[in-house]
Formats: structure tokens, sequence, C-alpha cells
């Protein structure tokens, strides 16, 4: 599915000068769980990156499975070392900067669904995972993980129906700006991921904010926040600059930090 060679050329010299590790696998179990279990990165502060034809334990948020056969789908992850454990907005940032990327090959809009999802004609185009580990004992690895529908089987989407899950979408089913080849699609993704990893510890999310608001998906919708014990019920109105969900009830503004979300 990747050339190593079509991809070294398609990404900028000067971000390819601070990525230590480039590998490319037919199948692996995980792109995260492979960055997590690697040697640490000698260099600090440069990048790691994991690409895979196919997945045969991809996972999202919460444990959740992600489900794309071999081929069908852009599966990679980005890790990089920083001084401290980022808080949940970064998935956040990273969804701003990776939608901005995608809709270089698509003229229909990369909306957001709080707090990962990618979405495109109200379905489900993909999703982010970001996952840490403490490395040396005094740094965190941060491993951001993304996944993009490329092709949806009907298959595929009779298994994600079956668990309740959101109705997917494929890159190639949207309007095209350019052809999506595997490797210039995965250059534009790496160079996203690597720009939200490079800026979150230094910026946080402030600078992404109003991105994320214009991509909205849940904007002005009835949902249902599920955190722990307690279920919310409220009017989705954005995100705030530390990447909160607020949620509108009758008595007020609720700030959601973490919840499960339905409509």
């Amino acid at each position: 599915m990747y050339d190593r060679r079509a991809l070294l050329g398609a990404l900028d010299p000067a971000l390819l000068r601070r990525i230590s590790l480039l590998e490319i696998h037919d199948s692996l179990p995980s792109t995260n769980e492979r960055l997590l279990q690697v040697p640490d990165t000698p260099i600090a502060g440069s990048l790691a990156v994991c690409l895979a034809g196919h997945q045969s334990a991809g996972r999202g948020r919460n444990g959740k499975s992600w489900h794309s056969p071999a081929g069908t789908g852009l599966l990679l992850s980005v890790s990089r070392t920083a001084p401290k454990t980022p808080d949940g907005s970064l998935a956040l940032a990273l969804g701003v900067a990776i939608a901005e990327g995608l809709e270089t090959f698509v003229s229909d809009s990369v909306e957001l669904k709080w707090p990962n999802d990618l979405v495109a004609k109200d379905r489900k185009l993909g999703g982010i995972l970001v996952e840490t580990a403490m490395q040396g004992g005094t740094e965190t690895r941060v491993v951001a993980g993304l996944g993009v529908n490329i092709h949806v089987s009907e298959e595929q989407r009779t298994r994600i129906a079956s668990e309740g899950g959101m109705d997917p979408a494929g890159l190639f089913e949207l309007d095209q700006r350019k052809s999506p080849e595997p490797n210039v699609l995965a250059a534009a993704m790496i160079t996203a991921i690597a720009a939200g990893l490079e800026s979150h510890p230094v910026d946080g999310f402030g600078r992404w904010t109003d991105g994320w608001n214009r991509r909205d998906w849940l904007a002005g919708k009835r949902v249902e926040a599920k955190s722990g014990a307690k279920t919310y019920m409220g009017e989705a109105a954005g995100v705030d600059s530390s990447g909160a969900l607020l949620l509108r009830e009758s008595d007020g503004e609720r700030r959601i930090l973490s919840a499960e979300i339905r409509l």
C-alpha cells in the first residue's frame, strides 16, 4: 500500500530531518502499540512514525475496536516526547490540523465530533487516539494514532451498525479535489499530526479553538453526555479554550471535560 521512497519524497525535508524512526508494515496489531513499545527515542524532540496496511487489534477511545480490513483505511501513528503528559485538548488540536489536511484532498467539509471523531456528510470519516507512556523516567512519550476510512464495505457498515457505531464514510465517497494517492495522503497526515504534537506543548489548545468551533458537528444539537455515573442533557455550544465541551442547560452552561456523547 505504501512505498517508502515515495513517502519520503512526499514529506517536507525540514520535517523529514525531525523524524528519527519511520516504519511501514503490511500488518500490525496496532500502530499505537508499536510506538509505545519501541526503545526510547534517542534524539530529544524527534518524531517516530509507524504506518500499517492493516491492524488486527486496532482500537479507539475507551477501549472500542477500530474496524478497517486490509487496504481500506489509512492507519498511522506519530509519537514525540514531551516534558509532561498532555491534557485531553491535544486530541482536539490534532483534529483541527488533520481536518485541514484532509480538505486539501476533498471539497466536502470535514467536521469534528467532540472529542476525537472526524465527520463528513454526517458520517464518521475517521478517529484519533492519543496515548502516553513514561520515557526515561522524566519525560512522556505521546503517541497520536489516526484511522481514516478510504473505502467502506457493506460488511463494515453492517458490523459497525450492529455495535451501535456511527455510520462510516470513506474518503473516496466524498467529492475529490485531487486523488488521495496513499503516500501523498499519508505524508499530509504525518505533517498535520506533527504540527499538533509540536505546537501543543507550547501553545496549548488556544490557537486551535476557533478552528474547532468552525467545524463543530455537535453545535446546536441536543446531546446526552454520560460522565461516570452522571448523565447530563443539553444543547452543545462549542468548546472553550481548554477543549472542554460546553453544554447549554436550562439553568446555565456546563463544562464537560470527559464523557461519552450521544444524540
